[in-house]
């Protein structure tokens, strides 16, 4: 996963200014502007509302006692979504909408947790095996 996470950061950006540029052909160039500007105020003012409401539920479960462990998932997929406002173009805020949705941001858990517990016992298994 982490191998390919340098093309990752190559290619998007690339896509979004490939796209935007096609995009702002079909349309005109102020407004893909105007819509990205606006997509990234919109996004930001989720992610801001987004990031109290999980800093409340953390907080909650710390007082309760319990170790906040999807609370803390969610604190990091809206930490993602924020940063996917900061670049500009269109793949970049669809991502980031979708890391601030509630709906897809359960089933980014889901994925994530499975993902994890793959990793884990992967490692786990493969250690006993040097053993």
């Amino acid at each position: 996963m982490l191998g390919r996470l340098p093309a990752l950061v190559v290619a998007v950006p690339l896509l979004d200014i490939l796209l935007l540029i096609a995009i702002g052909k079909k349309i005109g160039y102020p407004e893909i502007i105007f819509i990205v500007i606006g997509v990234g105020i919109i996004g930001i003012i989720i992610a801001v509302k987004e990031g109290f409401i999980v800093l409340r539920e953390v907080k909650d479960e710390f007082y309760k006692g319990n170790l906040p462990t999807s609370e803390l998932m969610d604190g990091l997929l809206v930490l993602i979504g924020a940063s996917m406002f900061i670049m500009p173009g269109l793949i970049s805020d669809i991502i980031g909408l979708l890391c601030l949705i509630p709906k897809s941001k359960s089933y980014m858990k889901k994925t994530a947790y499975k993902y994890f517990r793959y990793l884990l016992n992967y490692h786990l298994y493969r250690d006993r095996l040097r053993r």
